[in-house]
């Protein structure tokens, strides 16, 4: 199975956002400022604010993807390839299969997701949105 298929299964972005931010309810968001777990989503800012103090927590905040520059698509797409089929594969091979033109950042993406381990990263759960079989592989829209 190839990671193009894995590509097709997050078509833009606002459907990459929509995976992560239910994964990041579900794993419990906690305010950095005052440790409440009791948030809203602000749609407008694509953040959580805390209902105590009003502080956002990005969507990102916290996870591997913190300070990258890269579509969600293509860390979404990676984790789900390699949690999912198990094979390695090159960070030049990545880059290639993603369309992305320098190499750097496809390879630090490739060794942060490498070098966490599945039991210190809820973004393992991205696995549960999507489905693979013999026609192939495709995504599961979980509302919440």
């Amino acid at each position: 199975m190839k990671l193009s298929e894995f590509y097709k299964c997050f078509p833009d972005e606002s459907t990459c956002c929509q995976i992560l931010r239910c994964i990041r309810e579900a794993h419990g968001v906690i305010c950095k400022k005052c440790g409440s777990v009791e948030h809203y989503w602000k749609k407008d800012k694509k953040s959580f604010e805390c209902k105590e103090c009003n502080y956002r927590t990005s969507l990102k905040n916290g996870t591997i993807i913190e300070h990258s520059n890269l579509p969600l698509k293509y860390w979404l797409t990676t984790i789900a390839y390699l949690n999912i089929i198990g094979e390695k594969i090159s960070a030049l091979e990545l880059q290639k299969e993603l369309g992305h033109k320098r190499y750097e950042p496809i390879w630090l993406m490739l060794k942060k997701i490498k070098n966490i381990s599945e039991a210190d990263n809820f973004l393992y759960k991205i696995s549960d949105y999507i489905q693979v079989d013999e026609n192939g592989v495709e995504y599961i829209n979980k509302k919440n």
